[in-house]
């Protein structure tokens, strides 16, 4: 390895120091150029170069004093137009310069006096003039106090020096709603020195009523099942130091709610209470009954207001002293009810005249644990009831002085425990009084309500209680309507003409009376109508004058229409005929008339009415001087 290291550097050697060496050249990497340097320094160029290095430097030394005194003469500049704008700024006359401030409590308790202060600065360097001080009040303030409604009052301050304040202290009275935030609207009307333009300047303040001066309670079971009766428990007391006048009581009932009454009797419908004067202290209290309907978990809000009336509505609280609102939940009853009646599950059935009265109450219990001792109870109500009439089947008794019909587990063993999902049914029947036009007591819109509830005991929550449920129905009864039609030729409006008998080939005239005799619902769209044979025509003569006959000739039918008819009302009208006899209805007793038909609407009922008369003939069995011998055609 040394020696080859050795022989490598004696060949390099050699070739360096030989003869015939050629040394290696390199390309170069960049362009060469040739420069010329003096050899020596150039006075004249050197002097060049200093004068121009001095005007640059000159000039750049001005540009910077140009600059600084620019900058300085703005400054200046803006110096002087500020003090300028202040200057005039503290003269502009503005309503910006005038200050409306009030100082009033933040809340105050309702029906107690409390002092508002509305002070008036004016910040402008001239006098403002004829001012006058505006406030609006909403609905609940009035005067201290004399408890006079203010809804808006004024106040002239006249003129206003610059830089003076003018105050005003107002005492008034709050009533609303707990809460409620009550808003007061300012207004200052004015004129500046010199000038007759009228201008404004407002402002508003807001309060809270802490406290009603009526403390109200209502006490209600939260959650009920649909159908079920229940109570609602308003109470009302004074929190006034002074008395409450002309006090009312609104509620407002969720749909599906059905007023039964009250132990304080509403004043307006069934809603309204006027309380009258509440003395301090003094206590109210309001049991109102009803029944409510809906679907399972559907919520339903019962609303409680007191106050005092409207002026445009004295039925309708105007000042809102105190509001409560209460939610209700419907569940599921624990007994689901089928109810039906004659068959049909609606709610309300009308019941043609003469029809008794079947109902299947059907029931299924639903409660998740064995109820025990139920009770099934029908009450039945309703001036039309004929309590002679009442059947109970099951094993039901009818217990006359409250016209109950009870289902108990004495009579009924399936009543005495009841386990999930066991069903039964009960019946009974009932009719009406007499209810036709020949009744000699009448009774207007007549029916008959009923009401089942069912009750049973539970252990559920760990102590014994009573749990119901109640589901009412209401059966109408539609009105007699009777129709009556008289052939005449003695009687009636019209005299008549022609043989008596009628004489073959001879006219005769006759005299057609309608009676229409109503019982016990009003009834519309009332109409009677007929034809007339091809030998009887048309004379065109009808009675009482301007009542609706008319007579088709295409196709010979009379028409009456006689539109509405009250309760107990009768109708009578009448039409004049002309009978040609034929040889073929010799010794015969011919039609006069087709059959009479007569349809109406029940208004009550809101079911379709008619009655039905045969065709009159010649003889005339309703015209008192008529006789018999005076029926048939002769010759």
């Amino acid at each position: 390895m040394a020696d080859d290291m050795k022989s490598k550097i004696a060949n390099l050697e050699k070739e360096l120091y030989g003869k015939d060496f050629k040394p290696h050249e390199v390309a170069d990497m960049l362009e060469r150029k040739e420069s010329n340097v003096p050899s020596s320094w150039n006075a004249e160029s050197e002097a060049r170069a200093a004068a121009h290095e001095q005007e640059r430097a000159t000039a750049h030394h001005s540009m910077i004093k140009k600059i600084v005194y620019v900058s300085l003469g703005f400054f200046v500049f803006a110096a002087a137009v500020a003090a300028v704008v202040w200057w005039r700024g503290s003269n502009i006359i503005s309503g910006e310069n005038i200050k409306i401030e009030t100082v009033a409590p933040l809340a105050v308790a309702g029906g107690e006096p409390f002092e508002t202060e509305i002070s008036i600065t004016n910040g402008n360097k001239v006098a403002i003039e004829e001012a006058t001080l505006f406030i609006e009040y909403p609905a609940g303030f009035y005067t201290a106090p004399d408890k006079v409604e203010l809804p808006r009052i004024s106040k002239e301050l006249g003129a206003i020096a610059p830089g003076q304040s003018v105050s005003e202290n107002i005492q008034t009275i709050l009533y609303g709603e707990e809460n409620a935030q009550k808003e007061v609207n300012i207004v200052l009307e004015y004129r500046m020195a010199g000038s007759n333009a009228t201008l404004k300047k407002g402002a508003t303040y807001t309060l809270r009523v802490a406290s009603s001066p009526v403390n109200m309670k209502l006490d209600v079971i939260k959650e009920l099942s649909s159908g079920q009766e229940i109570e609602l428990l308003v109470s009302i007391e004074s929190n006034s130091k002074d008395p409450l006048d002309a006090l009312l009581l609104e509620v407002s009932y969720p749909f599906g709610f059905t007023f039964q009454g009250a132990d304080v009797p509403p004043t307006q419908g069934d809603n309204v209470w006027n309380i009258g004067t509440l003395t301090p202290q003094e206590e109210r209290i309001i049991k109102i009954r009803g029944v409510i309907e809906g679907q399972e978990n559907e919520e339903k809000v019962v609303r409680v207001l007191i106050g005092t009336p409207d002026k445009k509505d004295e039925r309708r609280v105007g000042v809102a002293y105190n509001l409560i609102t209460e939610t209700l939940t419907l569940t599921k009853p624990f007994v689901a009810l089928d109810i039906a009646i004659n068959g049909d599950h609606d709610n309300e059935y009308a019941v043609p005249l003469g029809r008794g009265v079947r109902v299947d109450v059907g029931w299924r219990s639903n409660n998740p644990t064995p109820v025990t001792d139920a009770i099934i109870e029908v009450t039945l109500k309703g001036e039309a009831l004929n309590r002679y009439s009442v059947y109970a089947d099951s094993k039901g008794f009818f217990r006359s002085i409250d016209n109950t019909i009870v289902w108990d587990k004495v009579a009924n063993h399936g009543l005495e425990t009841i386990n999930y999902g066991d069903r039964g049914t009960v019946g009974f029947s009932f009719a009406p009084i007499p209810l036709n036009v020949n009744t000699t007591r009448m009774i207007k819109n007549p029916q008959i309500t009923f009401e089942v509830r069912v009750r049973a005991r539970t252990t559920k929550t760990g102590l014994p209680e009573t749990i119901s449920t109640f589901a009412s129905r209401k059966v109408k009864f539609e009105t007699d309507l009777r129709l009556a039609v008289q052939a005449l030729y003695y009687a009636g409006p019209f005299k008549n003409t022609g043989d008596l008998p009628p004489r073959t080939d001879a006219e005769t005239t006759y005299t057609i009376k309608w009676i229409v005799r109503n019982a016990s619902n009003n009834v519309s769209n009332t109409v009677v109508k007929t034809t007339l044979p091809i030998y009887v025509k048309w004379t065109g003569n009808i009675s009482p004058q301007g009542e609706d006959i008319s007579w088709n000739a295409s196709d010979s039918e009379v028409s009456w229409v006689v539109g509405r008819i009250p309760a107990g009302g009768v109708r009578e009208s009448a039409f004049q005929v002309s009978f040609l006899p034929s040889l073929s209805q010799l010794r015969k007793v011919p039609a006069l008339t087709g059959e009479s038909i007569l349809t109406a609407v029940d208004d009550f009922t809101k079911t379709d009415l008619g009655d039905q008369k045969s065709a009159v003939t010649t003889n005339l069995t309703s015209d008192p001087q008529f006789s018999q011998n005076q029926a048939a055609v002769i010759q």
